[in-house]
């Protein structure tokens, strides 16, 4: 039970942090107000735990603390006080820095109850007594209400762009300058040169088994993991937001270069890092110089992602110009392109079958290294007399002159049809 005086400071904490959120004070008031009495450093994660939505200043200033949220193992948990639907633990973590043991102490409290929207961390603290646990809870809640609060800003600022989203990707407006006015009502930069990306997201279980919420939560994380990795790591001007069930990527540089492709490789390898249970694809479209080519670049990106699904491919980035030849032939009938497969390779295909060979693979290879027996060889694992062997087999049953060069680009069309527009359909 709290004496008089006790309720009377809880009474009054409520009614302070209630003011700090009717003045829309900002995270930092909150804590300052926490360590007070705590005599602790703050820091508040989102609700999945791999990103920060506040540190303190002391935090800021530590250099190892990055280190330490990164490497830290629990060791020992412990509940200390529950009050309502409000726990509070404290946590024995360990790590490693600069090659010595550490071990450090963490009083931990999930903030917003069953709907969880972050979890409030205090470091360094003073030994806590019943009555500065239940203060902790009432700013604990506010701070709850807080972030509760940025994120109904952030859907509403989202739904007020979804028409701006519509015009943008199905090229509905042709007028630059409107379409650069109306994006800084949602703080968006069209003004800025962009690589579109577009991000696929896939279980590895079946989707039956995930409901609505799963993936929603999912898509959510994606799209936190994202937005932290280009703060800490690439630090560029983008914008970011889901869109039928996928999420797309504007990612600002001044022109194509190398940078490019290295960004997105590292932020598809962070991403699957992160979700060991997923799959992950991510399709490029052309380079955008102005925001009118976006619609086009989103259908580049859209038909990549697509050529990725079909093709079994996982974990991959493909971007539109490095489909070659396939983005010719990608729309075209697939009764006309499997004519033009079998004028050429069907011979091939049925020896293979009735063989348990994969000869088809040894002369695409053999096709993509320019004629070269030894690197064919070589990417093949076997002897060059023994590729020469297969390349002979193959012009025998093929009945073809493999130096012809119109030969060769017939060949090399065919295959890819085949591997890649006709898997499985052979």
């Amino acid at each position: 039970m709290l004496n008089k005086q006790e309720l009377k400071k809880l009474t009054l904490l409520q009614d302070e942090v209630t003011n700090y959120l009717l003045n829309d004070c900002g995270l930092r008031t909150f804590a300052e107000r926490m360590t007070e009495f705590t005599g602790g450093s703050i820091y508040i994660y989102n609700r999945f735990k791999d990103d920060l939505f506040y540190m303190d200043k002391e935090l800021k200033n530590k250099k190892d603390f990055k280190i330490y949220l990164k490497t830290k193992k629990l060791i020992k948990q412990e509940k200390i006080f529950k009050c309502c639907q409000s726990k509070i633990y404290k946590k024995t973590y360990q790590w490693v820095y600069k090659n010595s043991l550490k071990t450090e102490r963490e009083i931990e409290m999930e903030l917003g109850g069953e709907e969880k929207v972050g979890v409030l961390v205090i470091k360094n603290f003073n030994n806590l007594q019943v009555f500065e646990h239940r203060l902790m809870i009432v700013i604990g809640h506010a701070v709850a209400l807080k972030l509760h609060q940025n994120k109904m800003v952030t859907e509403l600022s989202q739904k007020c762009s979804s028409e701006l989203i519509e015009d943008l990707l199905q090229n509905r407006v042709q007028d630059r300058e409107e379409l650069i006015r109306r994006a800084k009502l949602a703080n968006w930069d069209l003004e800025l040169k962009y690589q579109l990306y577009l991000i696929e997201v896939e279980t590895r279980e079946k989707k039956a088994d995930r409901d609505t919420f799963y993936f929603y939560e999912l898509k959510e994380r994606v799209l936190q993991l994202i937005r932290s990795y280009i703060k800490n790591n690439i630090k560029r001007e983008y914008i970011i937001f889901s869109y039928k069930g996928s999420i797309i990527l504007l990612l600002n540089y001044e022109k194509e270069s190398y940078l490019v492709k290295k960004d997105i490789k590292n932020i598809l390898k962070e991403v699957t890092d992160s979700l060991k249970n997923h799959y992950v694809n991510i399709g490029a479209g052309s380079f955008i110089n102005n925001v009118v080519e976006t619609a086009e670049s989103y259908q580049e990106a859209s038909y990549i992602i697509d050529f990725l699904e079909t093709t079994g491919k996982k974990n991959t980035f493909y971007s539109y110009n490095d489909l070659g030849i396939l983005r010719l032939l990608w729309n075209v009938e697939k009764d006309e392109l499997q004519i033009f497969t079998n004028d050429y390779l069907s011979k091939l295909i049925e020896y293979d079958k009735g063989n348990s060979t994969d000869w088809l693979d040894t002369l695409g290879i053999y096709l993509e290294e320019g004629g070269s027996i030894k690197k064919s060889a070589e990417r093949l694992f076997i002897h060059p007399n023994t590729m020469s062997y297969r390349i002979k087999r193959i012009k025998e049953i093929l009945d073809i002159e493999l130096q012809d060069k119109d030969v060769q680009l017939n060949l090399s069309a065919a295959y890819k049809i085949c591997k890649y527009i006709l898997q499985g359909e052979n």
